[in-house]
Protein backbone atom coordinates (compact mmCIF):
# COMPACT_ATOMS: atom_id res chain seq x y z
CA UNK A 1 0.00 0.00 0.00
CA UNK A 2 2.96 2.40 0.70
CA UNK A 3 4.11 1.67 -2.78
CA UNK A 4 0.91 2.54 -4.49
CA UNK A 5 0.50 5.80 -2.11
CA UNK A 6 4.10 6.33 -2.76
CA UNK A 7 3.52 5.79 -6.72
CA UNK A 8 0.54 7.34 -6.76
CA UNK A 9 2.56 11.04 -5.16
CA UNK A 10 4.97 10.69 -7.60
CA UNK A 11 2.01 10.21 -10.56
CA UNK A 12 0.52 13.41 -9.44
CA UNK A 13 4.12 15.54 -9.31
CA UNK A 14 4.76 14.63 -12.53
CA UNK A 15 1.79 15.71 -14.00
CA UNK A 16 2.21 18.91 -11.46
CA UNK A 17 5.97 19.52 -13.33
CA UNK A 18 3.99 19.64 -16.57
CA UNK A 19 5.66 16.35 -17.90
CA UNK A 20 1.99 14.21 -18.16
CA UNK A 21 2.50 13.95 -21.68
CA UNK A 22 3.56 10.80 -21.34
CA UNK A 23 2.66 7.97 -23.56
CA UNK A 24 1.20 5.04 -21.02
CA UNK A 25 1.42 4.74 -16.94
CA UNK A 26 2.50 2.04 -14.92
CA UNK A 27 1.25 0.93 -11.81
CA UNK A 28 2.68 -1.78 -9.93
CA UNK A 29 4.12 -3.21 -6.66
CA UNK A 30 7.57 -3.83 -8.30
CA UNK A 31 9.74 -2.08 -10.75
CA UNK A 32 8.24 -2.28 -14.29
CA UNK A 33 7.93 -0.48 -17.35
CA UNK A 34 4.74 0.21 -18.85
CA UNK A 35 3.78 -1.87 -21.63
CA UNK A 36 3.57 -0.05 -25.04
CA UNK A 37 0.41 -0.88 -26.00
CA UNK A 38 -1.85 -0.06 -22.87
CA UNK A 39 -2.18 3.33 -21.71
CA UNK A 40 -2.17 2.09 -18.18
CA UNK A 41 -0.75 -1.32 -17.39
CA UNK A 42 -1.50 -2.76 -13.71
CA UNK A 43 1.04 -4.96 -12.75
CA UNK A 44 2.38 -7.61 -9.81
CA UNK A 45 3.87 -10.85 -9.42
CA UNK A 46 1.64 -11.30 -6.07
CA UNK A 47 -1.70 -9.08 -5.76
CA UNK A 48 -4.28 -9.12 -8.03
CA UNK A 49 -6.68 -6.18 -9.03
CA UNK A 50 -9.75 -5.24 -7.39
CA UNK A 51 -12.70 -3.95 -9.18
CA UNK A 52 -15.48 -2.31 -7.71
CA UNK A 53 -18.29 -4.36 -6.04
CA UNK A 54 -21.60 -3.23 -6.03
CA UNK A 55 -25.17 -4.93 -5.33
CA UNK A 56 -26.93 -2.83 -8.14
CA UNK A 57 -25.85 -1.74 -11.15
CA UNK A 58 -24.77 2.07 -11.21
CA UNK A 59 -26.61 4.35 -12.83
CA UNK A 60 -25.72 5.69 -16.32
CA UNK A 61 -23.09 3.51 -16.84
CA UNK A 62 -20.09 3.96 -19.90
CA UNK A 63 -20.58 1.47 -22.66
CA UNK A 64 -17.79 -0.94 -21.04
CA UNK A 65 -17.96 -0.16 -17.51
CA UNK A 66 -17.09 -3.37 -15.74
CA UNK A 67 -18.01 -4.02 -11.89
CA UNK A 68 -18.86 -7.14 -9.58
CA UNK A 69 -22.47 -7.85 -8.69
CA UNK A 70 -22.71 -9.46 -5.23
CA UNK A 71 -26.25 -10.45 -5.60
CA UNK A 72 -25.35 -12.42 -8.32
CA UNK A 73 -21.66 -13.09 -7.06
CA UNK A 74 -20.78 -12.57 -11.25
CA UNK A 75 -18.42 -9.79 -13.20
CA UNK A 76 -21.03 -7.40 -15.66
CA UNK A 77 -20.09 -4.98 -17.75
CA UNK A 78 -21.92 -2.63 -19.71
CA UNK A 79 -22.40 -3.40 -23.52
CA UNK A 80 -25.39 -0.88 -24.13
CA UNK A 81 -25.07 2.95 -23.71
CA UNK A 82 -25.16 4.71 -20.57
CA UNK A 83 -28.83 5.72 -21.78
CA UNK A 84 -30.11 2.05 -22.29
CA UNK A 85 -27.23 -0.41 -20.22
CA UNK A 86 -27.26 -4.06 -21.25
CA UNK A 87 -25.59 -5.84 -18.65
CA UNK A 88 -23.82 -8.98 -19.95
CA UNK A 89 -22.23 -11.47 -17.25
CA UNK A 90 -18.59 -12.73 -17.63
CA UNK A 91 -18.94 -15.60 -15.07
CA UNK A 92 -20.79 -17.74 -13.67
CA UNK A 93 -18.56 -18.80 -10.53
CA UNK A 94 -18.63 -22.40 -9.79
CA UNK A 95 -21.20 -24.25 -12.22
CA UNK A 96 -18.68 -24.51 -15.11
CA UNK A 97 -15.28 -26.88 -14.49
CA UNK A 98 -12.82 -28.65 -16.50
CA UNK A 99 -10.76 -31.78 -16.17
CA UNK A 100 -7.91 -32.05 -19.35
CA UNK A 101 -9.80 -30.73 -22.21
CA UNK A 102 -13.07 -31.57 -20.98
CA UNK A 103 -15.57 -28.94 -20.01
CA UNK A 104 -18.32 -29.98 -17.88
CA UNK A 105 -21.83 -28.59 -16.12
CA UNK A 106 -20.69 -28.80 -12.71
CA UNK A 107 -24.62 -28.55 -11.09
CA UNK A 108 -26.50 -31.60 -12.63
CA UNK A 109 -29.57 -29.76 -12.14
CA UNK A 110 -28.88 -27.16 -14.71
CA UNK A 111 -29.66 -27.17 -18.20
CA UNK A 112 -27.82 -26.47 -21.28
CA UNK A 113 -30.15 -24.38 -23.95
CA UNK A 114 -28.55 -22.21 -26.93
CA UNK A 115 -31.27 -19.73 -27.51
CA UNK A 116 -33.35 -16.98 -26.56
CA UNK A 117 -34.15 -17.11 -22.48
CA UNK A 118 -37.81 -17.69 -23.26
CA UNK A 119 -37.01 -20.94 -25.51
CA UNK A 120 -35.89 -23.25 -22.26
CA UNK A 121 -38.23 -26.21 -22.49
CA UNK A 122 -36.71 -27.69 -19.21
CA UNK A 123 -34.26 -30.45 -21.44
CA UNK A 124 -30.44 -31.16 -20.53
CA UNK A 125 -29.40 -29.83 -23.65
CA UNK A 126 -31.72 -27.70 -25.96
CA UNK A 127 -30.91 -25.72 -29.48
CA UNK A 128 -33.22 -23.47 -30.67
CA UNK A 129 -33.19 -21.29 -33.59
CA UNK A 130 -35.42 -20.09 -36.62
CA UNK A 131 -32.37 -21.29 -38.92
CA UNK A 132 -32.29 -24.07 -40.93
CA UNK A 133 -28.83 -25.22 -39.76
CA UNK A 134 -28.98 -24.98 -35.90
CA UNK A 135 -26.26 -27.63 -34.69
CA UNK A 136 -23.88 -30.10 -36.58
CA UNK A 137 -22.06 -33.47 -35.60
CA UNK A 138 -19.16 -34.56 -36.86
CA UNK A 139 -18.02 -38.09 -36.47
CA UNK A 140 -20.35 -40.85 -34.59
CA UNK A 141 -23.21 -39.84 -32.03
CA UNK A 142 -24.33 -42.09 -29.25
CA UNK A 143 -27.54 -42.36 -27.02
CA UNK A 144 -27.22 -44.06 -24.09
CA UNK A 145 -29.50 -45.35 -21.17
CA UNK A 146 -27.25 -44.20 -18.32
CA UNK A 147 -23.13 -43.69 -17.75
CA UNK A 148 -22.00 -47.51 -17.78
CA UNK A 149 -25.77 -48.34 -19.28
CA UNK A 150 -26.38 -49.58 -22.58
CA UNK A 151 -26.56 -47.69 -25.90
CA UNK A 152 -29.79 -47.60 -27.49
CA UNK A 153 -28.66 -45.77 -30.36
CA UNK A 154 -26.07 -44.02 -32.79
CA UNK A 155 -25.35 -41.95 -35.52
CA UNK A 156 -22.50 -43.49 -37.65
CA UNK A 157 -21.53 -44.44 -41.34
CA UNK A 158 -21.39 -47.63 -42.91
CA UNK A 159 -18.88 -48.92 -44.81
CA UNK A 160 -19.41 -47.82 -47.96
CA UNK A 161 -19.47 -43.72 -46.49
CA UNK A 162 -23.46 -43.68 -45.86
CA UNK A 163 -25.03 -42.55 -43.23
CA UNK A 164 -26.30 -45.29 -40.93
CA UNK A 165 -28.78 -44.92 -38.06
CA UNK A 166 -29.41 -48.14 -35.85
CA UNK A 167 -31.20 -48.55 -32.99
CA UNK A 168 -30.03 -51.67 -30.27
CA UNK A 169 -31.76 -53.70 -27.69
CA UNK A 170 -30.73 -53.77 -23.84
CA UNK A 171 -28.57 -56.61 -24.73
CA UNK A 172 -26.63 -53.98 -27.07
CA UNK A 173 -27.93 -55.76 -30.48
CA UNK A 174 -28.67 -54.03 -33.54
CA UNK A 175 -32.60 -54.38 -34.01
CA UNK A 176 -33.00 -51.65 -36.47
CA UNK A 177 -30.94 -49.98 -39.32
CA UNK A 178 -32.28 -47.40 -41.44
CA UNK A 179 -29.17 -46.20 -44.15
CA UNK A 180 -28.06 -43.71 -46.52
CA UNK A 181 -27.99 -45.82 -49.33
CA UNK A 182 -31.69 -46.51 -48.48
CA UNK A 183 -31.11 -49.83 -47.50
CA UNK A 184 -32.95 -50.31 -44.34
CA UNK A 185 -33.16 -53.23 -42.07
CA UNK A 186 -35.37 -54.58 -38.77
CA UNK A 187 -33.76 -57.32 -37.20
CA UNK A 188 -36.44 -58.54 -34.76
CA UNK A 189 -39.97 -57.95 -33.51
CA UNK A 190 -42.67 -56.92 -36.52
CA UNK A 191 -43.32 -53.72 -37.89
CA UNK A 192 -47.10 -52.17 -38.03
CA UNK A 193 -48.41 -49.50 -40.37
CA UNK A 194 -52.08 -48.32 -38.70
CA UNK A 195 -53.29 -48.40 -34.90
CA UNK A 196 -52.83 -51.79 -33.68
CA UNK A 197 -53.28 -50.65 -29.53
CA UNK A 198 -49.55 -51.99 -28.99
CA UNK A 199 -49.70 -55.81 -30.36
CA UNK A 200 -48.81 -56.39 -34.16
CA UNK A 201 -50.21 -59.84 -34.91
CA UNK A 202 -47.61 -60.20 -38.00
CA UNK A 203 -44.02 -59.12 -39.13
CA UNK A 204 -45.68 -56.70 -41.49
CA UNK A 205 -49.39 -56.25 -40.47
CA UNK A 206 -51.08 -52.60 -42.50
CA UNK A 207 -54.23 -51.41 -40.28
CA UNK A 208 -56.16 -48.81 -42.46
CA UNK A 209 -58.97 -48.17 -39.57
CA UNK A 210 -59.50 -44.46 -41.52
CA UNK A 211 -60.48 -45.22 -44.86
CA UNK A 212 -57.82 -44.14 -46.66
CA UNK A 213 -59.50 -45.21 -49.83
CA UNK A 214 -56.32 -46.02 -51.87
CA UNK A 215 -54.11 -49.16 -51.96
CA UNK A 216 -52.85 -50.32 -48.62
CA UNK A 217 -49.46 -51.53 -50.93
CA UNK A 218 -48.81 -49.88 -54.01
CA UNK A 219 -45.92 -50.97 -56.18
CA UNK A 220 -45.20 -48.33 -58.69
CA UNK A 221 -42.96 -48.69 -61.68
CA UNK A 222 -42.50 -45.25 -62.27
CA UNK A 223 -39.71 -45.65 -65.00
CA UNK A 224 -41.84 -48.58 -66.71
CA UNK A 225 -38.71 -50.39 -67.37
CA UNK A 226 -37.78 -52.49 -64.34
CA UNK A 227 -40.11 -55.53 -63.36
CA UNK A 228 -42.57 -54.33 -60.68
CA UNK A 229 -42.80 -57.58 -58.34
CA UNK A 230 -43.33 -59.55 -55.01
CA UNK A 231 -40.94 -61.97 -54.49
CA UNK A 232 -40.82 -65.42 -52.78
CA UNK A 233 -37.90 -67.36 -51.56
CA UNK A 234 -38.22 -70.94 -49.79
CA UNK A 235 -34.82 -72.04 -48.69
CA UNK A 236 -32.37 -71.52 -52.03
CA UNK A 237 -34.80 -71.22 -54.27
CA UNK A 238 -36.68 -67.91 -55.36
CA UNK A 239 -39.94 -66.42 -56.63
CA UNK A 240 -41.40 -63.86 -57.59
CA UNK A 241 -45.02 -61.92 -58.79
CA UNK A 242 -45.14 -59.20 -61.09
CA UNK A 243 -47.50 -57.52 -63.06
CA UNK A 244 -47.56 -56.46 -66.56
CA UNK A 245 -50.53 -54.85 -67.78
CA UNK A 246 -49.37 -54.80 -71.39
CA UNK A 247 -49.39 -58.31 -71.70
CA UNK A 248 -45.88 -57.95 -73.89
CA UNK A 249 -43.20 -58.27 -71.19
CA UNK A 250 -42.89 -61.92 -70.63
CA UNK A 251 -39.74 -62.54 -68.65
CA UNK A 252 -39.18 -65.18 -65.67
CA UNK A 253 -39.46 -61.57 -62.98
CA UNK A 254 -43.02 -61.33 -64.19
CA UNK A 255 -44.72 -64.04 -63.17
CA UNK A 256 -47.92 -62.26 -62.21
CA UNK A 257 -49.64 -61.52 -65.47
CA UNK A 258 -52.95 -59.06 -65.66
CA UNK A 259 -53.57 -59.28 -69.57
CA UNK A 260 -55.71 -59.15 -72.19
CA UNK A 261 -54.18 -61.07 -74.82
CA UNK A 262 -54.42 -64.81 -75.63
CA UNK A 263 -53.43 -67.44 -72.33
CA UNK A 264 -49.84 -69.35 -72.96
CA UNK A 265 -46.78 -67.38 -72.68
CA UNK A 266 -45.18 -70.12 -71.04
CA UNK A 267 -43.33 -67.87 -68.08
CA UNK A 268 -45.99 -66.06 -65.96
CA UNK A 269 -46.97 -68.15 -63.01
CA UNK A 270 -50.74 -66.63 -63.00
CA UNK A 271 -52.50 -64.75 -65.43
CA UNK A 272 -55.59 -62.77 -65.11
CA UNK A 273 -57.80 -62.28 -68.10
CA UNK A 274 -61.14 -59.80 -68.36
CA UNK A 275 -63.24 -63.17 -69.30
CA UNK A 276 -62.77 -64.48 -65.18
CA UNK A 277 -60.03 -67.06 -66.49
CA UNK A 278 -57.34 -67.04 -64.10
CA UNK A 279 -54.38 -69.08 -66.08
CA UNK A 280 -51.68 -71.10 -63.93
CA UNK A 281 -49.82 -70.75 -66.71
CA UNK A 282 -46.17 -73.10 -65.84
CA UNK A 283 -48.41 -75.90 -64.20
CA UNK A 284 -49.00 -78.98 -66.76
CA UNK A 285 -51.68 -78.13 -69.44
CA UNK A 286 -51.33 -80.88 -72.55
CA UNK A 287 -54.01 -82.15 -75.26
CA UNK A 288 -52.24 -84.37 -78.17
CA UNK A 289 -54.25 -86.40 -80.28
CA UNK A 290 -53.70 -89.86 -83.40
CA UNK A 291 -53.66 -88.45 -86.94
CA UNK A 292 -52.57 -89.66 -89.67
CA UNK A 293 -53.78 -92.80 -90.83
CA UNK A 294 -55.59 -94.75 -87.94
CA UNK A 295 -53.04 -96.68 -85.47
CA UNK A 296 -53.71 -101.28 -85.96
CA UNK A 297 -54.66 -102.64 -82.51
CA UNK A 298 -53.90 -106.56 -81.98
CA UNK A 299 -56.47 -108.52 -80.76
CA UNK A 300 -56.39 -109.56 -77.24
CA UNK A 301 -53.31 -107.05 -76.18
CA UNK A 302 -53.34 -104.00 -74.19
CA UNK A 303 -51.70 -101.91 -76.83
CA UNK A 304 -50.19 -98.00 -75.97
CA UNK A 305 -51.95 -95.75 -78.25
CA UNK A 306 -49.07 -93.58 -80.41
CA UNK A 307 -49.78 -90.17 -80.04
CA UNK A 308 -48.51 -87.84 -82.51
CA UNK A 309 -50.11 -84.56 -83.11
CA UNK A 310 -50.50 -81.93 -79.95
CA UNK A 311 -52.59 -79.15 -79.52
CA UNK A 312 -50.91 -77.92 -76.61
CA UNK A 313 -48.30 -78.81 -74.74
CA UNK A 314 -47.36 -76.31 -72.06
CA UNK A 315 -44.28 -77.65 -70.68
CA UNK A 316 -43.34 -79.75 -73.17
CA UNK A 317 -44.22 -83.04 -71.03
CA UNK A 318 -45.33 -85.30 -74.00
CA UNK A 319 -43.12 -87.69 -76.28
CA UNK A 320 -45.11 -87.82 -79.16
CA UNK A 321 -44.26 -90.73 -81.59
CA UNK A 322 -45.48 -93.86 -83.71
CA UNK A 323 -44.55 -97.46 -83.82
CA UNK A 324 -45.20 -98.74 -79.95
CA UNK A 325 -44.46 -102.39 -80.34
CA UNK A 326 -47.71 -104.73 -79.34
CA UNK A 327 -48.43 -105.09 -75.76
CA UNK A 328 -45.68 -102.41 -75.08
CA UNK A 329 -43.89 -100.14 -74.10
CA UNK A 330 -45.44 -96.78 -75.74
CA UNK A 331 -43.24 -95.29 -77.47
CA UNK A 332 -45.37 -91.47 -76.89
CA UNK A 333 -46.43 -90.52 -73.25
CA UNK A 334 -46.36 -87.90 -70.95
CA UNK A 335 -43.31 -87.43 -68.20
CA UNK A 336 -44.17 -84.94 -65.07
CA UNK A 337 -42.00 -82.57 -64.55
CA UNK A 338 -43.30 -81.56 -60.77
CA UNK A 339 -44.79 -83.42 -58.07
CA UNK A 340 -48.54 -83.38 -57.67
CA UNK A 341 -52.38 -84.48 -58.65
CA UNK A 342 -52.68 -84.38 -62.82
CA UNK A 343 -56.39 -84.82 -64.08
CA UNK A 344 -56.16 -87.18 -67.18
CA UNK A 345 -58.97 -87.64 -69.85
CA UNK A 346 -58.77 -89.79 -72.85
CA UNK A 347 -60.81 -91.66 -75.64
CA UNK A 348 -60.36 -93.42 -79.04
CA UNK A 349 -63.03 -94.71 -81.45
CA UNK A 350 -62.08 -98.14 -83.22
CA UNK A 351 -63.24 -97.84 -86.95
CA UNK A 352 -65.80 -101.35 -87.66
CA UNK A 353 -66.51 -100.71 -91.20
CA UNK A 354 -68.93 -98.47 -93.36
CA UNK A 355 -73.17 -98.47 -93.15
CA UNK A 356 -74.05 -101.34 -94.77
CA UNK A 357 -71.47 -103.96 -95.18
CA UNK A 358 -71.53 -107.27 -93.91
CA UNK A 359 -68.29 -107.21 -91.75
CA UNK A 360 -69.60 -108.70 -88.26
CA UNK A 361 -67.41 -109.49 -85.17
CA UNK A 362 -68.08 -112.26 -82.61
CA UNK A 363 -71.10 -111.27 -80.14
CA UNK A 364 -68.83 -111.53 -77.27
CA UNK A 365 -66.32 -108.73 -78.50
CA UNK A 366 -65.52 -105.96 -76.69
CA UNK A 367 -63.24 -102.62 -76.61
CA UNK A 368 -62.01 -100.57 -73.79
CA UNK A 369 -59.27 -98.22 -72.79
CA UNK A 370 -57.09 -97.83 -69.45
CA UNK A 371 -54.64 -95.21 -68.07
CA UNK A 372 -50.98 -97.10 -67.44
CA UNK A 373 -48.65 -95.30 -65.14
CA UNK A 374 -44.82 -95.29 -65.75
CA UNK A 375 -41.97 -95.37 -63.02
CA UNK A 376 -38.86 -93.37 -63.35
CA UNK A 377 -37.36 -96.98 -64.04
CA UNK A 378 -39.98 -97.67 -67.60
CA UNK A 379 -42.10 -100.51 -65.44
CA UNK A 380 -45.54 -99.32 -66.97
CA UNK A 381 -48.51 -100.81 -64.55
CA UNK A 382 -52.59 -100.18 -64.90
CA UNK A 383 -53.57 -97.34 -62.74
CA UNK A 384 -57.58 -97.09 -63.96
CA UNK A 385 -59.21 -98.56 -66.72
CA UNK A 386 -62.17 -97.02 -68.43
CA UNK A 387 -66.14 -98.16 -69.79
CA UNK A 388 -66.02 -102.12 -71.18
CA UNK A 389 -68.19 -101.40 -74.60
CA UNK A 390 -69.80 -104.04 -76.47
CA UNK A 391 -69.14 -104.28 -80.43
CA UNK A 392 -69.92 -107.52 -81.45
CA UNK A 393 -73.16 -108.33 -82.97
CA UNK A 394 -75.86 -111.06 -82.17
CA UNK A 395 -77.41 -112.97 -85.57
CA UNK A 396 -80.73 -114.32 -85.72
CA UNK A 397 -80.12 -117.68 -87.50
CA UNK A 398 -84.02 -117.91 -88.48
CA UNK A 399 -83.70 -114.62 -90.73
CA UNK A 400 -82.24 -112.41 -92.76
CA UNK A 401 -78.90 -110.17 -91.13
CA UNK A 402 -79.81 -107.12 -91.27
CA UNK A 403 -82.58 -108.54 -88.49
CA UNK A 404 -79.81 -109.28 -85.85
CA UNK A 405 -78.67 -107.04 -83.01
CA UNK A 406 -75.27 -104.48 -84.03
CA UNK A 407 -73.45 -102.84 -81.70
CA UNK A 408 -70.48 -102.07 -83.83
CA UNK A 409 -71.44 -98.17 -83.07
CA UNK A 410 -70.78 -98.65 -79.55
CA UNK A 411 -66.69 -98.53 -80.31
CA UNK A 412 -65.88 -95.13 -78.89
CA UNK A 413 -64.41 -96.20 -74.57
CA UNK A 414 -63.17 -93.15 -72.15
CA UNK A 415 -61.33 -93.20 -69.15
CA UNK A 416 -61.01 -90.11 -66.64
CA UNK A 417 -58.93 -90.22 -63.15
CA UNK A 418 -56.87 -88.42 -61.19
CA UNK A 419 -53.37 -89.48 -61.02
CA UNK A 420 -50.80 -88.53 -58.77
CA UNK A 421 -47.27 -88.54 -60.20
CA UNK A 422 -43.69 -87.89 -58.68
CA UNK A 423 -41.35 -85.36 -60.86
CA UNK A 424 -39.98 -88.55 -63.33
CA UNK A 425 -43.07 -90.36 -63.80
CA UNK A 426 -45.19 -91.03 -66.62
CA UNK A 427 -48.59 -91.52 -68.14
CA UNK A 428 -49.46 -93.16 -70.93
CA UNK A 429 -52.76 -94.75 -72.54
CA UNK A 430 -53.56 -98.33 -73.77
CA UNK A 431 -56.53 -99.88 -75.58
CA UNK A 432 -57.46 -103.52 -75.58
CA UNK A 433 -60.37 -104.68 -77.87
CA UNK A 434 -60.94 -108.63 -78.39
CA UNK A 435 -62.88 -108.77 -82.03
CA UNK A 436 -60.24 -111.76 -82.49
CA UNK A 437 -59.10 -109.53 -85.59
CA UNK A 438 -56.63 -106.28 -85.91
CA UNK A 439 -58.57 -102.74 -85.74
CA UNK A 440 -58.07 -100.24 -86.77
CA UNK A 441 -58.49 -96.57 -84.19
CA UNK A 442 -60.23 -93.74 -85.95
CA UNK A 443 -57.10 -90.54 -85.91
CA UNK A 444 -58.07 -87.28 -85.70
CA UNK A 445 -58.47 -84.75 -82.55
CA UNK A 446 -62.06 -85.01 -81.96
CA UNK A 447 -61.72 -89.27 -82.05
CA UNK A 448 -58.71 -90.55 -80.58
CA UNK A 449 -56.82 -87.78 -77.89
CA UNK A 450 -55.77 -87.60 -74.18
CA UNK A 451 -55.71 -84.34 -71.43
CA UNK A 452 -53.94 -84.21 -68.57
CA UNK A 453 -53.79 -80.91 -66.34
CA UNK A 454 -52.51 -80.51 -63.26
CA UNK A 455 -54.39 -79.79 -60.48
CA UNK A 456 -52.52 -79.10 -57.59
Amino acid sequence: MKNFRLLSAIVALLFTFGIANAQNISISDVSHTADASAVLDVYSTSLGMLVPRLSSAPSSPATGLLYYDTGSNSFKYNAGTSTTPSWTELSYGNLWSRTGTDTYLTNMGDNVVIGTNSSAPGYKFYVFGAASQMSRFDGQVEFWSTAGGNMYADLNVDGFNNGLFSLYDNTGTQRTMLSGSGNCEFNAGAVGIGTFGGWIPSLLTITDQNGFGAPQIMLNNVSGTANTAIGYQFGTVGYSQGIDPTGTNFTLANNLNVTTPSQGDGVSLISAFPSGIIDFNNQSRSRVFQADAGQAIPSHTWQPIDFNMSNYDQQVEWILGAGSPAGGPPVSFFTAKEEGYYQVNARTEYFLGEEGNNWWVSSDAYVSIAIFKGDTQGNWTMYAQGNNLQIGQIWNPQGPMEEGLSFKHNNAPNVSDVVYLQKGESIAIYTWQSSGITLNLIPGSAKTYCSIHKSS
